[in-house]
C-alpha cells in the first residue's frame, strides 16, 4: 500500500510553485509568469484533493523529467511568441512543463476573449497537461464558455479497428451559471485514461474486460500488457477523431508517420457568449442542468466542491510520501 502524507494544501502549493520555476519566458511579463505558475500549482494541488493523484504531483515530476531529457524531436518549425491579446495564438511548449503551458494558454485565451469576444490558443510540443476541466472551469468562472482539448500519442484504435491511431484524447467544456459554480464536463474519449492505466499497472489490478488488446492482438486484462485500447462505442471513437483534428492537426501537434515526438498538442478556446448571441448563457446553462437532471441524467459536479477565485487551495491535502519527498528534493536543488 502506498504511504501517504497529509499536509496543508497551501504548503504543497508553495512547493509546486517553486518546482515550476519562473514560467514560459516568452508569453508575458514576470508577473504573468508567476501567476501562471500559481495557477498550475493550484490545479495540481486540487487534483490531489479530488483524489486524482495520477494528475497531481507524480505527473508533474514525470513531466519535469521529460523536459530535462526529451525522448523525441520537437514538432514543426519556429512558433513566434504570442503578442498582446490577439484573438488567436500559438505556443511552442518545448522545455515547459505541461501544466504550466496550459496555465499560460488559459491566461492568453481569457485575455483575448475579453478583448475580442473569442480567444483560441494552440499548444504543441507539450507534455502531460493534467486535468483539462480546471482550465475550462477557470475560463467559465470569468463568464466565458471554455473548451479545452488535448491529443496524445496513439494508443486507441478506431471503432472496428485493432491498431492504435489516436490517443485517449480528453475534452473539457465549461459554461458559467448564476449563483453556482460553472458546469464542467471533462472526459476522455477512450474508455480508460492513461493515468488510470498507469495506476492499474502500479497496483497490479486488472482493467475492465473488452477494452484492450496486447501486442499480439489478443484481449487482455493486464494493464502492463496493453498495446491497444479499444473504443467503447462509435461516438467515443468519433470524439477521439474530433479531438485529434482540433488539438493535433489544427495546432500542428501531430508528427509525420514514423517520427517520434517529445510532446503532444492541445487547444484552449474561450468564447464570450454575450458577443456570440448568448446573452442569457448563465441562466440557460442552469436551466439545461435542471432539465438534464429532471430527465434522469447525471449533472457533472466533480469540481463543484472546489472554491472559485482562491489564489491558493484551501484545507489539507494527502499526497504519496514518495512524490512529496521527490518534490522537496527538487525544491532543495536535488536531481529531477
Amino acid at each position: 500500500m502506498t504511504e501517504t502524507v497529509t499536509l496543508p494544501a497551501v504548503e504543497l502549493h508553495r512547493q509546486l510553485v517553486a518546482a515550476l520555476g519562473s514560467g514560459t519566458g516568452d508569453a508575458g511579463s514576470a508577473a504573468d509568469a508567476g501567476a501562471d505558475a500559481a495557477r498550475a500549482s493550484r490545479w495540481l494541488t486540487q487534483a490531489e484533493q479530488l483524489g486524482l493523484p495520477g494528475f497531481g504531483v507524480g505527473m508533474l515530476l514525470r513531466d519535469l523529467e521529460r523536459v530535462a531529457a526529451p525522448d523525441g524531436a520537437a514538432i514543426g518549425g519556429d512558433v513566434p511568441p504570442p503578442q498582446g491579446s490577439a484573438p488567436i495564438a500559438a505556443l511552442d511548449a518545448t522545455g515547459v512543463p505541461g501544466p504550466l503551458a496550459l496555465a499560460t494558454a488559459t491566461r492568453l485565451a481569457a485575455a483575448a476573449a475579453a478583448a475580442h469576444g473569442v480567444g483560441v490558443v494552440g499548444i504543441r510540443n507539450v507534455g502531460a497537461l493534467g486535468i483539462l476541466g480546471f482550465a475550462a472551469r477557470d475560463l467559465a468562472a470569468d463568464g466565458a464558455v471554455g473548451l479545452v482539448a488535448a491529443h496524445a500519442p496513439a494508443k486507441v484504435a478506431p471503432w472496428g479497428g485493432t491498431r492504435p491511431v489516436v490517443g485517449t484524447n480528453p475534452l473539457a467544456v465549461a459554461a458559467p451559471r448564476p449563483d453556482a459554480p460553472p458546469l464542467v464536463a471533462d472526459f476522455a474519449t477512450a474508455p480508460i485514461t492513461q493515468a488510470a492505466l498507469a495506476a492499474h499497472r502500479a497496483s497490479g489490478t486488472p482493467i475492465a474486460a473488452d477494452i484492450a488488446l496486447d501486442a499480439a492482438g489478443a484481449p487482455t486484462l493486464d494493464a502492463a500488457q496493453v498495446a491497444t485500447i479499444l473504443p467503447q462505442h462509435l461516438l467515443g471513437s468519433l470524439g477521439g477523431l474530433l479531438v485529434e483534428l482540433l488539438a493535433g492537426v489544427a495546432v500542428g501537434g501531430r508528427v509525420p508517420a514514423g517520427h517520434a515526438a517529445s510532446g503532444r498538442g492541445a487547444l484552449v478556446l474561450a468564447l464570450d457568449p454575450a458577443r456570440a448571441g448568448g446573452a442569457r448563457a448563465a441562466l440557460d446553462t442552469a436551466q439545461l442542468a435542471a432539465d438534464w437532471s429532471a430527465a434522469g441524467g447525471h449533472v457533472p459536479a466533480r469540481f463543484d466542491a472546489l472554491p472559485l477565485g482562491a489564489a491558493v487551495p484551501r484545507g489539507d491535502v494527502t499526497v504519496a510520501a514518495e512524490s512529496l519527498a521527490a518534490l522537496r528534493a527538487l525544491r532543495d536543488g536535488g536531481p529531477r
